[in-house]
């Protein structure tokens, strides 16, 4: 039904990694992986919105192939983008974001 070790384990994630990024305790997310807890509402949506996935994905439920909502899913190169994003400080997150800017409007 959770299909939460799976994207930690697809996104290259060890769970203390996952713990450290969500501010979530490691033996809670194990508890949840094992389906020995279940998740509250409000933390199923720091997961989801943490892997960029539905709360339906998370937890295991198909999306329709009518849904015009579903959100296409992150290679490999951007996953991993990300991951070394989230781990930047606020600092060099603006920087970042400056950059990507400037390249932008260069076009």
């Amino acid at each position: 039904m959770f299909h939460l070790k799976n994207l930690r384990k697809e996104n290259g994630l060890k769970r203390s990694e996952l713990a450290r990024a969500t501010g979530i305790h490691p033996c809670t997310l194990a508890n949840y992986e094992n389906e020995i807890r279940q998740a509250p509402y409000e933390t199923l949506i720091v997961l989801a919105d943490f892997f960029h996935v539905s709360i339906d994905e998370l937890l295991g439920h198909k999306i329709s192939p009518l849904s015009t909502t579903e959100k296409p899913r992150l290679s490999e190169e951007e996953k991993n983008l990300l991951q070394r994003y989230r781990t930047l400080s606020a600092q060099d997150k603006a920087r970042l974001e400056d950059y990507l800017l400037l390249l932008s409007n260069n076009r």
